[in-house]
């Protein structure tokens, strides 16, 4: 796995996240000669970020773990997540291959476990959903297995990726820390076992070893050949130029990490990436020069809440901490805007998403940006802030003060309001009903509550706001990327006139999630790019 050879390949894969490995994999399987393309030095892209969870209706797990399912339950529930921004034709083409996908990887040494006790996102209020059964998970796997790739996955800073999705729920979440198995993890640590969106790239890298095929890092693709008419090669940033006889397939991730593609197409204020900073829309851009169509998702759900960590030594690297599945689904903890007032349930962040957008023409801003964490010193005594262990001292980038009045001051927030929501909230606590927004109400969770021990909360969701000393952080929304790529069913990318670029695929975020629509679902970013990269790799072989 060194250097290209000039010339030699049938595919160009660019890209090492999920999409682009699942597009490998069955390339080499079907018998091609692949290169795998990696702008960064580090693999897997934002599948490494990721948590791993995987959406797979009717799947061959689920089944034998005995949950029932069926195709029009499952259609009923991708058009009511996708409202009116789905692609017919795609949104079945993913129902119908996503479960056979996953058995074919299976069957290629890739494993995955069912996610027991979490439910879709929208269970039971959407048609067809389902309380388990459809998320699954990569089984733990050591890093040890790549031999000479196993220090070449990224790994996401401050976060412990040695526990799988199953393991943080039922100790009761990400923000949890005490309820964790400390020991099981420093001997995971120790045999370089990981879980999550690692997991996943790994199970990945480790078939295609047994493929021969060639993977290069520090490798960008900084522009398309076209001979004929067609897609026939890419030009690297270092000038080299290589050959694909037969398709390059874009696996380049979003744009979330380039400030002006966010702007042009996110229109979001203080934007920060939840993304290795590598993806900056680069599949999007070079297609884009040769004509291809971009869609953008409207009022994409898939938007959410958190904080850049900033790094504590020079050898650590910031990262974003989604606070909307971490600190915010714990009790003790608010999010309120500029006026000082709550807008929406924290603990479920789709009910977060749309009250984001919302825009005051009186005053030509955001209602709700920005926005602030509130918490106070019963949550930093219990749980963890920013990846640190419970009790900590909360670092000095976070505003603290004695009073609830103090910190409004600090934060540039109303203080009268502030103190008025936060007497409300604690009002709520008190009853464990909140009036305002039900929160905690939702079925959907990456917690068991339960776990958190002998509380005394009426809704352990709702923790008073009420011990100082109280701290507080602008909130800033990141997302998965609203615009991509048109594809059809085989990721082919499409032209502004609807036709196939020949010998041009896009799979993963470079293209646009138009096969799940406006809605969010986790697990469907991973099993769309799983399976429209097995779908780009058989068209190939198939057609050219």
């Amino acid at each position: 796995m060194g250097q290209p050879i000039e010339g030699a390949y049938d595919v160009v894969v660019a890209g090492s996240g999920a999409a682009g490995l699942s597009a490998a994999l069955s390339a080499a399987k079907a018998g091609l000669k692949v290169v795998i393309l990696e702008k960064s030095d580090k693999l897997g892209g934002g599948t490494s970020v990721s948590h791993g969870g995987i959406w797979v209706g009717k799947n061959h797990l689920a089944s034998a773990a005995g949950y029932a399912d069926s195709r029009d339950d499952i259609l009923a529930y991708m058009r009511f997540v996708g409202g009116d921004q789905i692609r017919e034709d795609n949104m079945v083409a993913y129902v119908d291959w996503s479960p056979r996908v996953l058995t074919i990887l299976e069957d290629w040494g890739l494993k995955f476990s069912v996610l027991k006790g979490v439910s879709d996102h929208y269970f039971p209020i959407a048609p067809g959903s389902k309380e388990a059964g459809r998320t699954i998970e990569p089984a733990l796997i050591s890093a040890n297995d790549l031999g000479e790739l196993k220090d070449a996955v990224f790994l996401p800073p401050n976060e412990v990726v040695e526990v799988c999705s199953a393991e943080s729920i039922a100790w009761g979440g990400m923000s949890n820390l005490a309820g964790w198995d400390g020991a099981l993890i420093e001997e995971r640590r120790k045999q370089r076992i990981c879980g999550r969106g690692v997991a996943l790239v790994t199970h990945f890298l480790k078939a295609l070893k047994k493929e021969d095929v060639e993977i290069v890092r520090g490798a960008g693709v900084d522009r398309l050949v076209v001979t004929d008419g067609a897609v026939s090669g890419v030009v690297l940033s270092s000038g080299m130029v290589l050959h694909a006889s037969k398709a390059v397939i874009l696996a380049t991730g979003g744009y979330e990490s380039n400030p002006d593609l966010v702007a042009v197409h996110e229109g979001l204020p203080r934007w920060q990436s939840m993304f290795p900073e590598s993806l900056t829309g680069d599949g999007m851009i070079m297609a884009s020069e040769l004509g291809a169509a971009v869609r953008t998702i409207h009022n994409n759900m898939a938007l959410f809440l958190g904080f850049v960590v900033p790094p504590k030594t020079a050898n650590d690297m910031p990262f974003y901490r989604m606070a909307g599945i971490t600190e915010l689904l714990f009790p003790h903890t608010l999010v309120v805007n500029r006026k000082g007032r709550r807008f929406a349930d924290e603990t479920y962040f789709q009910s977060m998403a749309p009250r984001l957008r919302e825009y005051e023409p009186a005053t030509h801003s955001f209602s709700n940006l920005p926005c602030y964490l509130v918490f106070d010193s019963q949550f930093q005594r219990r749980f963890s802030f920013a990846g640190n262990a419970p009790g900590a001292a909360i670092p000095d980038w976070v505003a603290c003060a004695d009073t609830i009045e103090e910190l409004a001051a600090k934060l540039d927030v109303d203080a009268a309001g502030l103190a008025e929501t936060v007497a409300r909230y604690n009002g709520f606590a008190a009853t464990g009903v909140d009036e305002d927004f039900k929160r905690g109400a939702q079925k959907w969770s990456l917690a068991k509550k339960d776990s958190w021990g002998a509380e005394g909360l009426p809704n352990p969701s709702v923790g008073a706001v009420s011990q100082g000393p109280f701290y507080g952080i602008e909130l800033h929304p990141s997302a998965f990327c609203s615009a991509g790529l048109v594809t059809n069913p085989d990721a082919q990318v499409l032209n502004q006139r609807g036709h196939p670029i020949s010998g041009l695929y896009a799979v993963g975020n470079a293209s646009a999630h138009t096969d799940y629509g406006v809605g969010y679902q986790a697990g469907y970013s991973l099993a769309s790019a799983m399976t429209f990269g097995y779908l780009a790799a058989r068209h190939v072989a198939q057609t050219r």
